[in-house]
């Protein structure tokens, strides 16, 4: 925090949140170990447990921390000072998803950031969690973190023993890490050729169908949305794109192997294109020559498992003993609160209104800014000037939390 102004304004806010606001208080809290952040220490205090709701709320308007945690594990003692005196019983599986680890959010403003976030969010909840691994919507809640992304829980009595090397392999799944491209493109013998006393067979690999499940409908999905970016440019924007797409190494196999893939997959000089062929027949071998379809099978591999695959941060999943935010509290470097919610109320979800706490009021204060800034919070925009501004007291917190101002001490 910039000045000691700056600390007691928000410190001051942040105490009158916890007093006024609900607390939302995480499943059998009481055998989870709690730790905090604070705005004048510089240590993480931690090992802690609470018995009642009323205990930790105290704790928290008292205490005020910036930054407040919970362990995604069970414990038999979880205020023991060592992590093997606790006596680990289980823990829930927590799904970490924020601006790091997404693909897309670098150079973007901070609203535009965790409007992409909220897209792999849903598409990691839809498509993998509901979708490919089948768990149960009741037992799946969402967690706005405060800051750069969304925290997805899953409590159910069939994850909550997982190792941390089993939790891992969910993840590769969800990456698609070690994705075997041999198994979403199977081969079969079709064809026996033999040359003086030798047997050559001939493989022709297969198509995923659509109907098929996990990755290989993912990946068939991926491959029809590629073709049908690529059969919308013209000849030489489509080369150019598919040399892009592949390696250096491949590139290095000269122009024809890329002129000759599109003109497979695109002119149709020998009679049905090879597009055409591999949405209708579910087919695989279209190139006239094997590089070609080798390239392919290289393209795909690269740009459709990137375009298909999930995110998350793998070390918080593979963690079992994981401290994560806990619901209703603050995030220090924002001032927003950490939301929770079900899948349903995601999709309207806007953090620069919902996360906003109700307890910071409209009184003017007076901040002073290093260079004009401008912000959205609830249902307006600010632009700042540089220098002293007069703002409602929610965006004097979003600010210095921000470190976009200071306390105005005159």
């Amino acid at each position: 925090m910039p000045s000691d102004a700056s600390v007691r304004f928000v410190t001051t806010m942040f105490s009158k949140h916890y007093r006024e606001a609900p607390l939302h208080m995480p499943d059998r809290f009481a055998r989870r170990e709690f730790g905090f952040m604070f705005f004048d220490r510089t240590f993480v205090m931690r090992h802690l447990s609470f018995p009642t709701r009323a205990a930790l709320k105290n704790y928290l308007v008292e205490q005020v921390p910036s930054h407040a945690y919970y362990s995604c594990a069970y414990y038999e003692k979880p205020d023991a000072p060592t992590m093997a005196e606790k006596g680990w019983r289980g823990a829930d599986l927590i799904f970490d998803l924020d601006a790091d680890h997404v693909e897309g959010t670098k150079g973007l403003s901070y609203e535009k950031m965790l409007e992409r976030v909220k897209e792999e969010v849903v598409r990691l909840i839809d498509e993998f969690l509901l979708g490919d691994l089948g768990f149960d919507e009741g037992s799946l809640k969402v967690a706005f973190s405060g800051g750069r992304g969304y925290h997805v829980h899953i409590n159910d009595p069939r994850v909550m023993r997982l190792s941390s090397h089993e939790r891992r392999e969910i993840v590769d799944y969800v990456t698609g890490t070690d994705l075997d491209i041999d198994w979403v493109f199977p081969s079969t013998a079709f064809e026996a050729r033999k040359y003086k006393d030798r047997v050559g067979m001939e493989y022709r690999r297969a198509m995923p169908r659509l109907e098929e499940g996990g990755w290989r409908r993912r990946m068939r999905r991926g491959i029809d949305d590629l073709l049908t970016e690529l059969e919308a440019l013209d000849q030489e924007e489509a080369v150019k794109r598919i040399s892009e797409m592949l390696s250096a190494s491949e590139k290095e196999t000269g122009g024809k192997t890329v002129s000759g893939l599109y003109s497979d997959l695109f002119t149709g000089a020998s009679g049905k294109r090879g597009v055409d062929r591999m949405r209708s027949d579910d087919t695989f071998e279209v190139f006239s020559q094997k590089r070609y379809g080798d390239a392919f099978l290289r393209l795909v591999e690269m740009r459709v498992k990137g375009r298909m695959k999930g995110e998350t941060d793998e070390p918080v999943t593979s963690d079992i003993k994981r401290l994560i935010r806990l619901p209703s509290s603050l995030h220090g470097k924002t001032g927003f609160e950490v939301i929770p919610m079900r899948r349903d109320d995601l999709d309207g979800f806007d953090p620069f209104v919902s996360a906003v706490p109700r307890a910071f009021g409209a009184r003017e204060v007076g901040v002073v800014c290093e260079k004009a800034v401008e912000v959205r919070l609830k249902d307006r925009t600010y632009s700042l000037d540089e220098g002293r501004n007069e703002v409602p007291e929610f965006v004097a917190v979003h600010l210095i939390c921000r470190r976009l101002a200071t306390m105005d001490v005159k």
